[in-house]
């Protein structure tokens, strides 16, 4: 027997338009039918009352940091990823992510930080073989390799050749330029970061500046070799209209976190998709003194918002922005449709529309604050938070 289900009642959210009074129709995990026509209950389909609540496509995040501080909440404090990975999938499926990119960085510590090549390495296995498993939600790798670390050069090409990663970008940390540009700014983020005194902090963003980079036919026979098998490649801080030519010789589709928005413009104007932190829109700046989220977007320079380092800011911004008086599908389109786009996914999910597979949410607003209700991932309930009036709980 074939699986039907029916979600009825709501504003249903499309790249294109808004259903008011809307139906989504699922057949075994496809949707098949949006539109604003009533349908009977029917004895054959599980009905979803969506009545006053928004219906809104399953969230896609192409950059999340979160499984790192999952694996380690506290310095030197490493739980097993098996721990962290099902901890973390569970609050990701309560905040509305149904396709989630784990950026894990390849920055070439020492011992056993989570961010040094036998750890990164480990990890990208690790997590590929957790993913065959029974999971909630679709998990895929985004690396991003740090153009300082040369001794990464052939775990880079192995994961690319085992094609065990789905996004690449490549990152420069180096102080005094990109994101870390203000230097005073990093002294301080490094001190209360790593609990260092302010010379220290100095002394250690110091020697950062003066590690070697990886030389630039190398990075770009990488990016050829990505590109080959089908994975696509982001910038990450560019700073200046040069920066965006080097990306554009590694063949980029992405620009991530552009820091100015002279060169957010010219990304775009370029083809490039930007993309930037869904937090910077709740905080209304960068926590790095970079280009505002909000100005950039009323400028139109933004396709994306990726979460970074703070999940629950994907759902939080979509509401934020609408509030501001943006458009409710350009607010939707931002962590759906564009970042599947840009992920070569969105054939399949990122919107609600007939034939994609059915990743959808119920979301009711309480007080301007988003409150998800209910998450279907491929047509299957995969989390549901049921809320209780004040005056029930008081009586417990």
């Amino acid at each position: 027997m074939r699986s039907r289900q029916i979600i009825a009642g709501g504003t249903v959210v499309t790249p294109s338009e808004i259903i008011e009074n809307g139906t989504v129709v699922i057949e075994d995990g496809k949707i098949v039918e949006v539109d604003d026509a009533p349908r009977s209950r029917g004895a054959n389909a599980e009905w979803h009352d969506a009545r006053g609540a928004w219906v809104l496509p399953g969230l896609v995040d192409t950059h999340s940091d979160a499984i790192e501080l999952e694996l380690e909440p506290r310095p030197n404090c490493t739980l097993p990823l098996s721990i962290s990975f099902a901890e973390l999938e569970r609050k990701l499926a309560g905040q509305g992510i149904t396709t989630i990119h784990h950026a894990l960085c390849l920055l070439g510590d020492e011992g056993e930080s989570v961010r040094s090549n036998d750890r990164v390495g480990s990890l990208i296995r690790a997590i590929r073989q957790l993913t065959r498993g029974r999971r909630l939600i679709r998990h895929y790798i985004h690396l991003r390799f740090e153009i300082t670390n040369r001794s990464a050069v052939p775990l880079v090409e192995q994961l690319i050749e085992g094609k065990v990663i789905d996004l690449l970008s490549f990152t420069d940390h180096t102080p005094g330029q990109g994101q870390l540009r203000d230097f005073e700014v990093q002294v301080r983020l490094t001190r209360a970061r790593d609990g260092l005194s302010d010379e220290q902090a100095r002394q250690q963003l110091k020697a950062r500046m003066n590690l070697p980079k990886i030389d630039p036919s190398i990075l770009e026979d990488i990016a050829a070799k990505a590109r080959k098998r089908g994975i696509p490649i982001a910038s990450h801080d560019d700073d200046s209209i040069e920066k965006l030519d080097v990306a554009e010789s590694w063949h980029a589709s992405i620009c991530e976190f552009p820091v100015s928005l002279p060169v957010a413009i010219e990304a775009k104007r370029r083809g490039l998709l930007v993309a930037m932190g869904a937090p910077n829109v709740l905080l209304g700046r960068s926590h790095s003194n970079n280009v505002s989220a909000l100005e950039a977007l009323r400028h139109g320079a933004v396709d994306i918002l990726c979460s970074d380092y703070y999940p629950p800011s994907l759902i939080q911004s979509v509401f934020a922005l609408f509030r501001k008086g943006f458009d409710m599908r350009q607010a939707v389109n931002l962590v759906s449709y564009h970042p599947a786009r840009a992920l070569g996914m969105a054939e399949a999910v990122g919107s609600i529309s007939p034939g994609k597979v059915a990743d959808v949410l119920i979301v009711r607003e309480d007080e301007g604050t988003p409150v998800i209700e209910k998450v279907f991932v491929g047509g299957v309930l995969a989390c549901q938070m049921t809320y209780q009036a004040r005056g029930v709980l008081e009586a417990l």
